[in-house]
């Protein structure tokens, strides 16, 4: 979707990312290049050795190859990308069983005269089901949260902010996060998801927080559709009747029976059989299928639900392979080790008392340059756990840094491929996303601000 600016412009999303990896292919000029030499540890395991960063001659990289970048961006991210469209077949099947459409028509009503119920339980629901599930996950359902949040007279920017917050949580605040908590978990030498008691109450937090601001603008919105910050801009969608949508029937309670049954699966693969892309795909692939078959619905319907949910994903997709491009740039121009380097030489400098929220602050930074988790818990965690053994900081609180600084800053970069193909789904320009989310991130920022100093004070481990 595009974004239109005071001077008359328009300027679509994919231009945003672009001039991103435009910009990090300019740093790699003026940016010297560095890489930490990497050690065997006592689990066997190379990693990167705290003391051994060193510069390299320069590697910059040519702006004329940005488009070789995005091809090699659209391969690394092919997993995701493949597991993007199966996600979105399969939940496009359960879609045109209208077993989702009748369930909707029955929140409408229940929640009619108290439609702020409609975002709780969203918020709700998504958080927990966010637990074990990366955000990218979640994509396919944005359709079916704008029609809801268009239906009950908020805008499209009301169901952004449900599904992109509600759909994160899970991860940012790490209690099952196989991308940060895990491997941080494993380089300290922890069990794997150590510590997740002190993360729940986080992730219970900044549920309240956000669906309490959420509501706030939504019921303004609802009220007064003049106060949207989407004002003006044509939905993706039609918001539609609830009296035109279907009535509830046992065909379609046994499909949302089949749906949570797959959701179940899903949880339980991820937490505790280390589900992939692969065994997440098929999942919702086959969740689809069955739900289509007690549905009624023959193989052609089938087939087509599967094509139509690969349409209306593919924009997201292709944000996705564009966006990781970006750190493809840095990472050839070898200048992500130098900028991890000189924020981690700044950090050990720093009073000890203030030591965890500057660490949460540094990898808010660096998540700016190193968008993957995983990518930066392998570079940052071999450098930040032997920085708290040494100032006193217990192993936890560092990895907590990491979540909180991997995962907040998430909803506000614009190269961050997850935010952009969210927004792309819900017809919701960057911009516009901003003039809600600045704000909200200013609350999120300060609380994990606090939240970090709480973990020093009761001694979190």
């Amino acid at each position: 979707m595009s974004e239109k600016t005071k001077i008359g412009f328009h300027i679509h999303e994919y231009l945003i990312v672009i001039f991103m990896l435009l910009l990090a292919c300019v740093l790699t000029y003026v940016i010297p290049a560095g890489e930490y030499s990497t050690i065997v540890n006592e689990a066997g395991k190379e990693v990167v050795d705290p003391n051994g960063f060193h510069f390299i001659e320069n590697t910059p990289v040519n702006p004329i190859l940005m488009l070789n970048l995005i091809f090699r961006g659209f391969v690394k991210q092919a997993n995701l990308i493949f597991t993007m469209l199966f996600i979105a077949g399969g939940v496009q099947m359960i879609i045109d069983t209208e077993a989702v459409h009748a369930l909707m028509r029955v929140l409408a009503t229940k929640f009619g005269k108290a439609p702020r119920m409609t975002i709780v339980v969203m918020m709700i629901a998504f958080g927990i089901m966010s637990v074990p599930i990366q955000m990218n996950y979640f994509i396919p359902f944005s359709t079916v949260v704008l029609m809801m949040c268009l239906m009950m007279g908020y805008d499209a920017l009301t169901a952004a902010a449900v599904i992109i917050t509600a759909s994160s949580f899970g991860s940012t605040c790490g209690m099952l996060n196989i991308s940060t908590t895990a491997i941080a978990n494993e380089m300290a030498g922890l069990p794997l998801y150590h510590g997740m008691g002190f993360r729940w109450i986080g992730f219970v937090c900044m549920i309240i927080l956000t669906t309490w601001a959420i509501c706030r603008y939504a019921e303004k919105v609802r009220k007064n559709p003049e106060k949207s910050y989407c004002y003006g801009i044509p939905n993706v969608i039609e918001p539609g009747d609830p009296e035109s949508l279907p009535l509830m029937n046992i065909g379609h309670i046994l499909c949302l029976v089949v749906l949570a049954g797959g959701v179940v699966a899903l949880i339980v693969g991820c937490s505790w059989y280390g589900w992939s892309y692969e065994q997440t795909a098929v999942c919702f692939l086959v969740t689809g299928i069955l739900a289509s078959i007690v549905g009624k619905r023959n193989a052609n319907k089938i087939c087509a639900s599967f094509v139509a949910g690969g349409k209306t994903i593919l924009g997201a997709c292709i944000m996705i392979g564009i966006a990781r491009s970006v750190a493809l740039a840095m990472d050839a121009g070898n200048i992500l080790d130098t900028i991890v380097y000189y924020i981690a030489l700044f950090l050990e400098k720093m009073p000890s008392v203030i030591q965890a929220p500057l660490m949460f602050w540094a990898h808010t930074i660096i998540n700016f340059f190193v968008t993957s988790g995983s990518g930066q818990a392998n570079v940052t965690m071999p450098i930040f756990l032997p920085v708290a053994n040494i100032i006193g900081m217990s192993e936890e609180t560092a990895i907590l840094a990491l979540n909180y600084g991997d995962g907040l800053s998430n909803y506000i970069y614009p190269h961050s491929s997850s935010l952009m193909a969210f927004l792309a789904a819900c017809g919701v320009g960057y911009g516009t996303w901003m003039k809600f989310m600045g704000k909200l991130f200013g609350l999120w920022f300060v609380f994990a601000t606090l939240f970090m100093v709480l973990a020093v004070v009761v001694g979190y481990c």
